[in-house]
């Protein structure tokens, strides 16, 4: 596959920019230094994972809780700073497949379930449910991360390989 030369680079800061705003809401970084619409308490996540109605045990909601976000963030900062964007890109493409399955077991159960995803500034989807413009949102950020799984971190990459001069 064949990206232009800065392709994977926008790829690169436009899903990890998205990931780490997502990761760093649910962990409640923006409430926790005042930033108002970007404000949210982990509690509203912990009550999203909740209205899934899989079964979790509370220990496993709070876990999840803090791991969802986390693996986010970090996810999102490797594909920021093309720091083993590959694998950075995987986990994104498999955050999002996830998601995905979860979004599709609420369809198929008719449980409407709000996802505080990007918390009050509720990107691309607005108001509504979990559905499927969360569907159609996810997928796509999967299929881009998947793309520069493939490609490769492009330029501008901490990657060692990168900074050897020798494509990643």
């Amino acid at each position: 596959m064949k990206l232009s030369v800065g392709g994977p680079l926008v790829l690169r800061l436009v899903i990890g920019g998205l990931l780490v705003l997502s990761g760093s809401m649910k962990l409640g970084l923006f409430k926790a230094l005042g930033i108002g619409p970007l404000a949210m308490d982990p509690l509203d996540f912990a009550f999203s994972i909740k209205g899934f109605q899989l079964g979790l045990s509370d220990t496993l909601v709070q876990i999840l809780t803090y791991a969802v976000p986390w693996g986010e963030l970090l996810a999102g900062l490797g594909m920021l700073i093309g720091f083993w964007t590959r694998a950075s890109a995987i986990a994104v493409a498999t955050l999002m497949l996830i998601f995905g399955v979860g979004i599709i077991s609420l369809l198929a159960r008719d449980i409407p379930v709000d996802c505080p995803c990007f918390g009050k500034l509720k990107l691309f989807c607005g108001n509504q449910p979990l559905g499927v413009c969360h569907l159609i949102r996810n997928g796509v950020i999967a299929g881009l991360a998947t793309v520069v799984a493939i490609v490769g971190p492009g330029m501008a990459a901490v990657d060692l390989r990168g900074l050897q001069g020798r494509k990643a």
